[in-house]
């Protein structure tokens, strides 16, 4: 009997050695053709021409000339330890001292032990460098989630209450990831360049989500839409219903921008009813404090709150809802 029960035991282990070898196999042709995909899809845009562009301009194409040609000759399994990645849109300890004033304020929360501990849990994709303080999550992570935490005390609606999202300047995608991880189950669009777009597809199917083409999006009530094209967005935005909790979101990412696209950009925010935009003081020539004044003026329906982080001078949170 005692040999028989050996025998079967280690069936059993074999048995979950091949189903584990199955699924690890599984998953890195899964990872295989979505990198694939990313290959062929960055090889269709153009590099940009540098010459006679506006200054204000060069350093960002500059970037995106950087990320085309990573994204064509390195392996994104490490692309968040990319320099023009940590550069532009993935925050570290050497940079982000304010970090541990934002985890703390995270962990003093009611709903840390039972949301905001598990939202904030990194994954390896990308290769994300762990916070020091806090190596379970990365310091980018903890910001973002910080942010959202600012969102959900001020207006005290739930991430899981929102119907829609449409963040214009999504980063690799981190936000999105983290909305869904607390709890957030419907439809979230990010609005961004092509060569951020195709990376963000990367990022989040890499991840398992949901990443729907417009067509899939258009009749789901739930998954996430990356685009770069502004009639799509417009085709979008204008079908979203009012009366629905839907958010704008836009973290140094709007306020970063020349007036022309965001004049192209406010318009579609008619259905939008909630807002989660911070901001630094001035971009370039542009007065930002001004605008955002105004912006506020302009939509009276909205309830806003907005104050200057002490322990990120020069930076202002800005955030709405529907009266």
């Amino acid at each position: 009997m005692r040999i028989k029960f050996i025998q079967n035991m280690l069936d059993l282990l074999r048995n979950k050695k091949r189903k584990n070898a199955k699924q690890m196999n599984n998953g890195f042709l899964a990872s295989s053709n979505i990198y694939e995909k990313l290959k062929e899809d960055i090889k269709k845009i153009p590099f940009y021409n540098l010459k006679n562009i506006p200054s204000s301009q060069v350093e960002w194409l500059n970037n995106l000339n950087k990320l085309k040609k990573l994204m064509l000759t390195k392996n994104p399994n490490n692309f968040l330890q990319w320099g023009v990645i940590q550069y532009t849109m993935f925050i570290t300890d050497e940079h982000g001292n304010y970090i541990p004033t934002e985890l703390d304020y995270l962990k003093n929360r009611a709903d840390w032990s039972d949301r905001y501990i598990h939202a904030i849990r990194e994954n390896i994709v990308g290769n994300p460098e762990p916070c020091k303080g806090y190596p379970a999550s990365s310091c980018n992570l903890i910001h973002h989630a910080y942010s959202v935490a600012q969102f959900e005390e001020k207006t005290q609606i739930k991430i899981n209450e929102i119907n829609t999202v449409f963040e214009f300047g999504g980063g690799y995608g981190s936000m999105s990831r983290l909305f869904y991880n607390l709890g957030f189950n419907g439809k979230y669009i990010i609005y961004d360049l092509p060569a951020f777009s195709i990376l963000q597809k990367y990022y989040l199917k890499t991840l398992g989500f949901e990443v729907l083409s417009i067509e899939e999006f258009d009749k789901s009530n739930k998954g996430i839409l990356c685009i770069s094209d502004i009639n799509e967005l417009k085709s979008i935005l204008i079908k979203l219903d009012n009366s629905q909790n839907n958010l704008f979101l836009g973290t140094w990412s709007i306020s970063e921008t020349p007036l022309s696209v965001r004049e192209s950009i406010v318009p579609l925010l008619n259905n939008l009813n909630l807002f989660l935009i911070a901001y630094q003081n001035n971009f370039n020539e542009m007065d930002n404090i001004e605008y955002f004044n105004n912006f506020m003026v302009s939509r009276s329906d909205i309830n806003w709150q907005t104050w200057h982080m002490e322990y990120l001078p020069g930076s202002n949170y800005l955030i709405g809802k529907n009266h």
